[in-house]
């Protein structure tokens, strides 16, 4: 009998060590991971403006002798932020006044320059309210172009 309890014990320590031998060591968590990543760097607010006003804007603006410019203005996200500006008098002539030229925000006023000088915009929740030569919006009830679409 004290062959069989001896056996027993035997078998049952050679079992867990081979048990034991067949497993591979654990190394520690840490060790096991992936590096975590780099941070990115905080992006640029200038860029970030940019890409919030990049969109198409539409209104009718006031006119003196005619029953209203229709407007269609264009800001592009593009790197050179190209703007294209189509202005058609309505109740006056057909044809439409196309200018082109680059753009740039500071602030809440959007700046086109183009070829014949600069005009302004400010910023609204609503879209771009012409701006006087002085830097002053106008009545916005009657000088918003209307965001009507994202790039």
């Amino acid at each position: 009998m004290k062959k069989s309890i001896l056996l027993f014990v035997g078998i049952a320590i050679a079992s867990f060590g081979f048990q034991s031998c067949g497993e591979a060591p654990q190394e520690p968590a840490a060790a096991t991971e992936a590096p975590a990543a780099e941070p990115t760097p905080a992006a640029d607010p200038a860029q970030a403006a940019v890409e919030q006003l990049a969109a198409f804007y539409t209104g009718t603006l006031p006119c003196a002798d005619c029953e209203g410019i229709q407007t269609m203005l264009t800001l592009n996200a593009d790197p050179q932020r190209s703007y294209t500006l189509e202005e058609q008098y309505k109740g006056k002539s057909p044809k439409s006044f196309n200018s082109e030229g680059t753009w740039a925000v500071e602030g809440n006023t959007v700046t086109l320059n183009g070829k014949d000088g600069s005009v302004k915009y400010q910023v609204t929740t609503d879209g771009l309210v012409a701006m006087n030569a002085d830097g002053t919006a106008m009545d916005a009830s009657k000088y918003l172009l209307k965001k009507v679409q994202g790039e």
